[in-house]
């Protein structure tokens, strides 16, 4: 699903969704998500998009981060794939959840980042979150 060195438009990031997970968010990746799929671009920083489900525990770890509460009005530009980049199985469609939980988390660093900012759009009632995250 992911590609290298790709001249056209698309992804260049060549790690895997889970390599992307461990990096960003939280390694080792916790026992409950599943369906994670992820696509982006990793060089001199990061713009990537991932999904994936978890349970309600450890989607409270991934907040308990450092998450500030946002509005879906202020984080949804965040979430527009770029074209070629719609990889996702289902479609990518954090702008159908019907309740929509939003968070946002500026300044971090991590070691693909000095300066970064994450965003996420969680749907309780399926345990699906959404996650963009981009550092330079």
């Amino acid at each position: 699903l992911l590609g290298g060195c790709d001249s056209g438009s698309g992804p260049s990031s060549a790690n895997t969704p889970q390599e992307m997970f461990q990096h960003v968010i939280q390694k080792p990746i916790p026992a409950s998500v599943a369906n994670l799929q992820g696509v982006g671009d990793t060089w001199q920083g990061y713009s990537l998009y991932l999904r994936f489900n978890a349970s309600k525990a450890d989607i409270d770890a991934v907040i308990a981060q450092g998450f500030k509460p946002a509005t879906w009005q202020s984080i949804s530009f965040r979430f527009n794939l770029p074209s070629g980049y719609d990889r996702f199985t289902p479609a990518w469609g954090p702008g159908s959840i019907p309740t929509k939980e939003c968070y946002e988390l500026s300044n971090l660093k991590n070691g693909w980042t000095h300066s970064g900012t994450h965003y996420l759009v969680i749907d309780r009632s399926t345990g699906t979150v959404y996650f963009y995250g981009i550092g330079a």
